[in-house]
């Protein structure tokens, strides 16, 4: 028997409430214990029920979603998903910032909610287990920081990282703290529905020194840069010359992952061999599994975010426990393990941003 828990829906639209009321009454395993048109209402009903997960809305009047989730974190930590109707704002990113464990499209929902509502039920019940405290980031926020030296020109490794749940705000700590001259290119697999992913590199791009961009293909790889795998597509590569360029490939709807981080580490294997350092943050299922098992044979090394600190620990936790993993470390410290990792290869010193 799943465990019984208890959501709450806060959204200004009495039609959406609706349409999630009749989806979640359908699951005996679910109970929906309030309903509220806007954060001050919610408020109210966060401290009379205390529920396991949260719906919310985040442009709502009388108070925002946002102001809500600053509330929400300061006082009662819970697992929080978020409702956006817009593809092209950068609205979700500041709400996951603020604490928000993941977003789901309005849109999707809208045009087949009785398909799509397995990947809500799913999300809920990641949501519910993660512990509240891990909502709560002890790091403030990068700012954008000045532009540093120029890094080489010579492409002759890859970084690669993958994430899921959680993985946003572990990626605003991650690349809003490497450096410029980092000797490679950086490649992330988040996997994140159609629409949002430019909206996300845009968002990381504001944070970080390094320049943040979605893919689009046939992007030359450069030293420094950090290219997004685009929600919808696989990030693969091809090589022409001496030179490797991002391929992007379509997804197939029996794709369950999507970015694929397994897809992207096989193929950034097939080209940079040993030369790969793979990086595994917060995520639920097993995605990042078969490409580490890659890394690992063709000589390369692997990180993953450990127990400490991923919001979701499914993903890292497949990959530990079967021993593709060099090292496992808290999020705090993967970024002073990358430098060393580079520094070893090479005589320019290496720091972190911040």
């Amino acid at each position: 028997m799943k465990k019984k828990l208890r959501l709450l829906v806060i959204d200004d639209s009495v039609s959406f409430r609706g349409l999630l009321n009749m989806i979640l009454q359908g699951h005996s395993h679910l109970s929906v214990a309030g309903l509220a048109e806007d954060g001050e209402k919610g408020m109210k009903l966060v401290v009379e029920t205390r529920p396991d997960v949260i719906l919310l809305d985040l442009e709502m009047p009388r108070m925002d979603g946002f102001t809500f989730l600053r509330w929400l974190m300061a006082t009662y930590p819970t697992p929080t998903l978020v409702l956006s109707g817009r593809a092209d704002s950068d609205n979700v990113f500041k709400a996951l910032e603020l604490g928000a464990c993941d977003f789901l499209s309005k849109l999707r929902m809208h045009e087949a909610w009785f398909k799509n509502s397995d990947e809500l039920i799913l999300k809920i019940e990641a949501a519910s287990t993660i512990v509240g405290q891990k909502l709560v980031f002890q790091n403030p926020m990068p700012q954008k920081i000045q532009k540093q030296e120029p890094a080489p020109k010579t492409v002759a490794g890859l970084l690669a990282i993958g994430a899921s749940t959680g993985g946003p705000r572990a990626l605003y700590e991650v690349i809003g703290r490497l450096p410029q001259n980092l000797p490679v290119p950086i490649v992330i697999s988040q996997h994140m529905p159609k629409g949002f992913t430019h909206a996300f590199a845009e968002s990381l791009n504001k944070k970080s020194s390094l320049q943040v961009m979605e893919a689009q293909g046939g992007d030359p790889l450069e030293n420094g840069y950090v290219y997004l795998a685009p929600g919808g597509h696989h990030l693969l590569f091809e090589k022409r010359g001496n030179a490797v360029y991002t391929l992007l490939a379509e997804a197939s709807d029996d794709n369950i992952y999507v970015p694929s981080i397994d897809k992207m580490l096989c193929s950034a294997v097939a080209i940079f061999k040993s030369k790969v350092l793979g990086i595994l943050l917060t995520g639920m299922g097993h995605d990042g599994h078969i490409g580490f098992q890659q890394v690992k044979a063709m000589g390369g090394v692997t990180f993953a975010e450990s127990e400490e600190t991923a919001v979701i620990y499914g993903m890292p936790r497949v990959s530990i426990e079967a021993g593709v993993v060099d090292k496992a470390l808290p999020l705090h410290c993967i970024v002073d393990e990358i430098l060393k990792h580079y520094a070893k290869e090479g005589e320019r010193p290496l720091r972190a941003s911040r």
